[in-house]
């Protein structure tokens, strides 16, 4: 396991999974959250950013600063996904959470990203779970911040699977192709976790009902929202794929980001298309590497995950959140 406090930041554009996943960094004990920015993604900006705010409210964590980012794409990109988080970002669970008693910083996500790698150079995991819009506006402004980040773990993209929104397109890389292009081309250290591996580590009914099953006490709040939480977000995916539970994109990114040895993964010359009529957004990896290493050659690469440890990351999750040990 890493060492207690890893220093993470975290890029989101909170929906139902991003809500799971703030809630695991701010209670794993080897995890030091130090900021939020927020995007559109998900939902509408001003959606996620309350959503943040109410999360972290939940989870005692208000004090942690939230920025807003970007509103839009770059140029252009696909719609909210309302259709697996509604339209309040949440899956109408956002008025079930406690009023924020903070406010978001005025200081803009991309401004401050670059303000927090600069105070922490080589310390801070960065971890993006939206579009990746305020990691490109961040690299504008401060072309020399890729390099002063930790890692860069990206939720996004498909290596040797379908895409979600499209045959062969993720959904946070289609939301905003031009920032994703922009952003795996810099010389961030990028560690890529897509759906090669969170379609793997899929929760439900089952692991809902061990969330209630945690004791009373103060604390009970938080596995009880992750077991609603859960059950809005694996309804959702039973009605467009049948399957009854639901990937955890985001909080496998944030748990693989403290713990690398979850998954293997392999360096890969890769790139977002931007202009492919059927292809925009999807995430080309050559994967023709693997079997001959000799095209490496002078290629810029990112560390793409291609299969997890499910079991222990479903337990991890699970055991953070508050279910019972063994559940």
């Amino acid at each position: 396991m890493p060492p207690r406090g890893h220093a993470l930041w975290l890029d989101c554009d909170t929906g139902l999974d991003d809500a799971l996943a703030l809630l695991f960094a701010c209670r794993c004990s080897d995890a030091e959250l130090r900021g939020v920015s927020t995007v559109a993604g998900n939902c509408a900006l001003d959606a996620a950013t309350e959503n943040t705010l109410r999360i972290l409210e939940l989870a005692g964590a208000g004090r942690i600063p939230v920025h807003p980012g970007a509103a839009a794409p770059l140029v252009a990109g696909i719609p909210h996904a309302r259709e697996v988080h509604g339209i309040d970002g949440l899956g109408g669970l956002a008025g079930q959470l406690p009023a924020a008693r903070g406010r978001p910083r005025p200081e803009p996500a991309a401004v401050a990203l670059v303000k927090a790698l600069r105070a922490h150079p080589g310390r801070l995991s960065v971890v993006a779970t939206g579009p990746l819009t305020n990691l490109a506006l961040a690299q504008a402004i401060a072309p020399d911040v890729p390099g002063l980040a930790r890692q860069l773990v990206v939720m996004g993209g498909a290596v040797g699977v379908p895409g979600n929104v499209g045959p062969a397109s993720e959904f946070n890389l289609s939301a905003d192709p031009e920032a994703a292009a922009a952003v795996l081309a810099a010389p961030w250290p990028i560690v890529q976790v897509g759906l090669d591996v969170t379609l793997q580590v899929r929760l439900g009914e089952t692991e809902a009902a061990a969330l209630e099953a945690t004791p009373t006490g103060p604390g009970r709040a938080v596995p009880l929202f992750c077991a609603t939480a859960l059950r809005a977000y694996a309804a959702a995916y039973r009605r467009q794929d049948g399957d009854g539970r639901a990937p955890m994109h985001d909080p496998l990114a944030v748990a693989v980001a403290l713990n690398p040895s979850l998954v293997r993964a392999a360096q890969l010359p890769a790139a977002v298309e931007t202009a492919g009529a059927l292809t925009r957004g999807m995430l080309v990896a050559d994967r023709r590497v693997l079997a001959r290493p000799d095209l490496l050659a002078g290629r810029r690469t990112i560390q793409c995950c291609l299969d997890v440890d499910a079991p222990a990351a479903r337990s991890w999750l699970l055991t953070t959140w508050g279910a019972p040990p063994g559940a």
